[in-house]
């Protein structure tokens, strides 16, 4: 008898018959009791080993799972928006700040994590976190993540090389003070040769810097309460300000190439020297420049008002509990572990450098330790202690993304006046009146999402 196929692919169906009937009878891989989803590479390492001391100690199988950061956004959105309680949904899951808005349009009741006020109170972990960063995860009142950090920012820079051109960053208190300073060094390493070394990385296309100078200035440009204010005329203010530090003959920014690597040979080639950096970014920084050692130095950020905060935020991370959750109180207590317990957080400080948001931590002698990296041995993680005791509240929304787009398309528009006119004299009203209509535009798609 032979097989019209030919004998390879009768051998090919048998292997193929053996393998499924061999899955058919063996049982079905038990599925985690708890199971976690983070999107950061260097969350995963950090957690891996706490996860199966946790699993062990509680009797209770654990996992952790890593998902692509717009992989994991887009399986939330499309499992919360068709059944909020189905149990492809992981127990615990971390989501990234500019994520997070669009989880919280529906109304309260039919978001689809479950709010954690009264695990904070009954725990006594609500009056220990930093309320600004708590405010982020925040809808009418409730609570869905804790923050996973704080993220104050700095001006991190190339001191030797600031010093060598005579700029005393120290004595810098002002935004316009600061666009000078960095004029000065740039012009100094141009006379001598260095047409390409910049005084700080910043990119002319990106409104991040830009929003993140507007929080310092207390403005969220869609508020918690979906107000928009991203026609308040302070917006307009610094976006020409910061379209004057990207072009024309004020321009002090450069940027790398676009990819990690470049941006690391530009650091250690002295071509970028100075960094708006979260604790996050100075962590990263100290790990790629480990060969120059005593060169960097870090500075709260200058303000334009006095009673700015002298710092703003840069990101961040919150984790929360989905209603698909079946043990929601063993959930609570692998977040306090997680997020809250000493041997996490000190694997946290030394994996990245991430300030935590829990302050008692704070005065703990690890926090205001000489650094050996820093000029004069530095207390880096104590400024950032000092700073993070000041940042501003950012607030997240469903028209948050869309706003920070429409700053975009505005700064773009500022920077080419700039270029063009080779001066930024009239072009507040421009921005001004540009904003103004993305204002309208902005309201009238809240006015249109709205459930009730």
């Amino acid at each position: 008898m032979s097989f019209h196929l030919g004998k390879p692919i009768l051998v090919m169906l048998a292997i193929a018959l053996i393998a499924g009937a061999a899955s058919f009878i063996q049982p079905a891989q038990k599925k985690a009791e708890l199971r976690l989803w983070v999107f950061a590479d260097s969350h995963l390492k950090s957690y891996q080993g706490p996860i199966q001391k946790f699993a062990e100690t509680n009797h209770i199988t654990t996992s952790v799972n890593q998902v692509a950061y717009l992989a994991l956004d887009l399986r939330l959105t499309s499992m919360f928006m068709s059944n909020p309680t189905t149990p492809e949904l992981p127990d615990v899951v971390e989501i990234e700040m500019n994520l997070v808005g669009k989880y919280f349009r529906p109304p309260v009741d039919q978001v689809g994590l479950l709010p954690l006020n009264d695990f904070l109170r009954e725990s006594g972990w609500q009056d220990k976190i930093v309320q600004q960063r708590l405010a982020t995860w925040t809808k009418d009142g409730k609570i869905f993540g804790i923050p996973h950090d704080v993220h104050p920012v700095t001006f991190m820079y190339r001191r030797d090389l600031y010093d060598e051109a005579g700029v005393d960053m120290e004595v810098v208190k002002t935004w316009p003070q600061f666009h000078e300073a960095c004029l000065k060094f740039e012009t100094y390493w141009k006379s001598h040769g260095f047409p390409y070394r910049h005084a700080v990385e910043q990119s002319p296309s990106d409104s991040a810097l830009v929003q993140q100078i507007l929080l310092q200035r207390g403005i969220n440009i869609v508020d918690q309460n979906n107000v928009v204010h991203i026609n308040d005329p302070r917006v307009a203010q610094t976006i020409v300000f910061y379209a004057q530090m990207n072009a024309g003959p004020k321009k002090i920014g450069g940027q790398s190439a676009g990819t990690e690597v470049s941006r690391v040979r530009d650091i250690l080639d002295s071509n970028l020297c100075g960094f708006y950096t979260a604790d996050w970014w100075a962590g990263y920084i100290k790990r790629y420049a480990q060969s120059m050692p005593g060169k960097f130095y870090m500075i709260p950020l200058p303000r334009f008002e006095p009673s700015d905060p002298p710092t703003t935020t840069w990101g961040g991370t919150m984790i929360g509990i989905t209603k698909a959750c079946k043990r929601p109180k063993d959930a609570w207590k692998l977040i306090e572990y997680l997020y809250f317990s000493d041997e996490c957080l000190e694997i946290r400080r030394k994996e990245n450098g991430i300030l935590p948001p829990v302050m008692s931590v704070w005065d703990r002698p690890i926090y205001h330790q000489p650094d050996p990296f820093f000029y004069g041995n530095q207390k880096a993680q104590e400024l950032f202690v000092e700073l993070g005791r000041q940042v501003p509240v950012r607030y997240q929304t469903p028209a948050s993304v869309i706003a920070a787009s429409s700053l975009v398309f505005v700064l773009n528009r500022a920077i080419a006046y700039v270029d063009e006119h080779q001066t930024a004299d009239g072009l507040e009203p421009k921005c001004q009146e540009w904003l103004d209509v993305i204002a309208k535009d902005l309201n009238r798609r809240i006015a249109h999402w709205r459930f009730d």
